[in-house]
């Protein structure tokens, strides 16, 4: 999605501080943060609410859960 800032920072076509990528998913610190360590993780696929997802997109979803509680 063109004017998605996260599909942008996800494609390198915006800056964005990653600090985790793998083929799924891709953290990066939030540029205002709201706490010591805020980070948003974000899948590669562009998801725009979670009305929005699709029958397939339970890995992603689960990972990025599974991920968060790791990178805390």
């Amino acid at each position: 999605m063109p004017a998605c800032l996260f599909c942008q920072i996800v494609n390198g076509q915006a800056s964005g501080r990653i600090v985790y990528e793998d083929d799924s998913v891709v953290g990066f610190e939030d540029i205002r943060p709201k706490a010591p360590i805020h980070l948003l993780l974000v899948p590669r696929k562009h998801i725009s609410t979670l009305l929005d997802l699709e029958p397939g997109d339970e890995m992603v979803i689960g990972h990025i859960f599974l991920l968060s509680s790791r990178l805390a």
